[in-house]
């Protein structure tokens, strides 16, 4: 068990700051859109205001375009909570933070992605 959770936190800790400098990139280039979908696609919460002024200072950028950052994450969220998705996101071991929630189908996301949950940690307790 430990050598399976040791394995799946070295490879989200790489995804993690790969992320974090493709972002980085993405934000220098003025490419709101695939920032706001990177951040859709992966199921987080859209970014405040502070919260984009800071990612765009930190890559040395004036300006933020809110407008192309939410139309982005929108596209994301959209791919995101496809409810065919949601088992599998699930087993992965992957957290849901609720964006799904005022969807069409949020509710049937959400316990899709419970089963998937619950038979991931059912797998990591047979090792």
């Amino acid at each position: 068990m430990l050598k399976k959770s040791g394995v799946l936190f070295l490879a989200a800790l790489m995804v993690g700051c790969a992320g974090i400098e493709d972002t980085t990139k993405l934000v220098q280039e003025g490419n709101w859109i695939a920032v706001g979908e990177r951040d859709g696609v992966r199921g987080i919460p859209s970014r405040s205001m502070s919260d984009l002024k800071a990612l765009a200072a930190k890559a040395g950028v004036g300006t933020v375009n809110v407008a192309d950052y939410e139309l982005g994450y929108n596209d994301g969220v959209d791919r995101y909570c496809d409810v065919n998705n949601a088992y599998e996101i699930g087993l992965a071991g992957m957290q849901y933070l609720g964006v799904c929630a005022n969807m069409e189908d949020g509710v049937r996301f959400e316990l899709e992605w419970q089963r998937g949950f619950e038979d991931f940690q059912s797998a990591d307790q047979t090792f």
